[in-house]
């Protein structure tokens, strides 16, 4: 049962880590979309673009944030439970 559990906690830090790599991903998508924003010539398609990619840097953040502080709180769990 204990080694069903640590393998079970090892997974999850596992996909905690892939989700925090995807968050990155979005940031970085994000990021592209405020540099193409900046290289528009009309102004409304300007600001569409820019507070869209302002959105999706926030939201990317945020997960990648969440993700990892799950990750460590995980991590945390394990070790002070460890013998």
């Amino acid at each position: 049962m204990m080694v069903q559990n640590e393998r079970r906690e090892s997974v999850f830090v596992v996909l905690y880590g892939v989700l925090f790599i995807i968050s990155l991903g979005v940031v970085a998508f994000g990021l592209v979309m405020l540099k193409i924003a900046y290289d528009l010539h009309h102004p409304m398609e300007f600001l569409a673009v820019f507070f869209s990619a302002s959105l999706v840097i926030l939201i990317g953040a945020s997960l990648a944030i969440g993700f990892a502080l799950r990750a460590v709180q995980r991590i945390r769990k394990k070790v002070k439970n460890t013998p």
